[in-house]
This record gives structure tokens, C-alpha cells and sequence, in this order.
């Protein structure tokens, strides 16, 4: 955040020198300061920094052109022909540094952006990760916290997930994740975190959701894979999946997982395809 308002602090400057300048400068002075409004290249650049964004790059690039000119015309009763050449040229300078500035930084966002992505997201069944499951719950556990908000945690797990494997292969394996990764996905909602935990287990992160909310949510996903049926290789196969349900209590994050792996257990070993809540 400091850094931040510094850069504001920046823009802010070289936004009004140039200007403050041009008007209390008189034009002999002025023509010992030919470059003033070069200036302007600090807080454009400074904004295709912080938003490498085409429209913000060109916005900003308009805007400080526009302030210019329309300083410059304000400034003079009759603008002579060359001062327009100069002020002309120099903003096509100016375009030209700016445009290939954003054009560089415009790519590295973008691929930086990619890097993060893949770094938080599955390769198999492209939902999120374990990584991002553990920095949400770091965004997640103090904002229940500091706001006194309910927060559910649901393990999910496939039942004898590994006969798959063994009877159909690993590749039927991988697409049978993908197939109940998409089932799951779609019964939850926007503003639930869906992650592969790591195999065929699955987590959820339910923020402003109480047990009860929780537990329809558990069941439609439950009964959803249960009539669901996946074809491979002309074989029509059927799965179940035991849920593991627990509430936020003020634990630390590894006694909350460990609640709902608890919760998680007690579905197996009741005979699986069911759901189970922490108590």
C-alpha cells in the first residue's frame, strides 16, 4: 500500500509541473525548458505499470496529449506554426516510447499472469490446486474470524476409487476425475473455493454458509454422482463419494482440516456414499 500511494504520489506530481511550468514560465524562459512536457512520460509510463492494460496505456497516452495542447492553446492567443510542429513531434515521441513501454510491460502481465495460474491450478481436471486451497484459507479463516461469519469445510472423496484403476486402467482413472471434478463444480457455487486436494479427494470452502446450507449443498452433490453415469470404452461405470462436512470454530487451519478429515473418515467407515458431520 505504500508503495502504492507513492506511485500516485508521483503521477500526481508530474501530472501538474509540466503544466505549472508551461503557465508561470515566461516564453523566454520557456525556451530554455523545450523538453517540459516530457515530463509527462513519468506518470504514463508509472500508470502502463501499475494497469498493463491497453485501454488504460492509450487512455493515459490521450489524456496527458490532450492536457498539452489544450495548455499550450490556453497559454498563447495566437499559437505560431512551429511551436504546434514541436508540440506534435513530441508527442509522437512520447507515443512512440509509451506504446513500446506498454507493449513490453503489457506481455510480461499477461505471461506473468499464466505463470501464476498454472502454479494454483490442477493440470488434470483444471480446478484449483492444494496451493491456492492453503491461501485461501489463509484469506478465509480471518475474514470469518474478524466478522463473526459461519464458514464450512467439505472433504470429498470417491469411493474405491483405486478399482477403477486397477480394472480400467489410469487413463480411465484421469478422465473419471475430470468427470466428477465437472459434477462437482457445477453444484457449487461462485463464491465457494473448489479444489483437487490431491488424488481423488476433493475439498470445498464454504464462506457465509452455515451447516445446514452446507449440508443440502453435500447431499446435491452426493446424489448427483450417484446417478450420474461415465462411459468408457462402451463400459458404463457408476461411482459414489463420502463427504466429510465440519464448521469453523476458531481452530488453527490444521485442526480444521483435521475436523473434517475426521468427519471424512466416519462416512467411510459408516459404508461410504453418505455424508458425515464433525461433532
Amino acid at each position: 500500500m505504500k508503495r502504492k500511494g507513492l506511485y500516485y504520489l508521483i503521477i500526481i506530481l508530474f501530472t501538474f509541473s509540466p503544466v505549472v511550468m508551461d503557465t508561470i514560465l515566461s516564453n523566454e524562459a520557456n525556451r530554455h525548458f523545450p523538453r517540459t512536457w516530457t515530463l509527462f512520460l513519468i506518470p504514463t509510463i508509472l500508470i502502463a505499470y501499475m494497469y498493463p492494460k491497453w485501454k488504460v496505456i492509450v487512455g493515459a497516452s490521450i489524456f496527458y496529449t490532450a492536457l498539452k495542447f489544450t495548455t499550450e492553446v490556453a497559454q498563447k492567443t495566437s499559437t505560431e506554426t512551429y511551436v504546434m510542429i514541436e508540440l506534435t513531434t513530441g508527442s509522437v515521441i512520447n507515443w512512440s516510447v509509451v506504446l513500446s513501454v506498454g507493449y513490453f510491460m503489457n506481455k510480461s502481465s499477461k505471461l506473468l499472469n499464466k505463470v501464476e495460474e498454472l502454479t494454483i491450478t490442477d493440470a488434470l481436471t483444471g480446478i484449483y490446486n492444494r496451493r491456492y486451497f492453503d491461501f485461501i484459507m489463509e484469506k478465509t479463516i480471518p475474514f470469518s474470524k474478524k466478522n463473526n461469519t459461519p464458514l464450512i469445510f467439505m472433504l470429498l472423496d470417491i469411493d474405491h476409487f483405486k478399482k477403477v484403476n486397477d480394472n480400467f486402467g489410469h487413463q480411465c482413472g484421469d478422465e473419471a476425475l475430470k468427470h466428477i471434478s465437472d459434477i462437482i463444480g457445477s453444484n457449487v457455487r461462485d463464491t465457494d473455493a473448489f479444489v483437487r486436494f490431491g488424488g481423488e479427494e476433493f475439498a470445498v470452502i464454504m464462506p457465509n454458509t452455515d451447516v445446514d446450507e452446507g449440508l443440502i449443498i453435500a447431499e446435491l452433490i452426493r446424489e448427483a454422482i450417484e446417478k450420474s453415469g461415465f462411459t468408457y470404452n462402451n463400459e458404463r461405470i457408476y461411482f459414489t463419494i463420502s463427504i466429510g462436512v465440519s464448521s469453523y470454530n476458531g481452530e488453527e487451519i490444521e485442526e480444521f482440516i483435521e475436523k473434517t478429515d475426521t468427519a471424512l473418515y466416519k462416512a467411510k467407515e459408516n459404508g461410504r456414499n453418505q455424508i458425515a458431520i464433525f461433532n
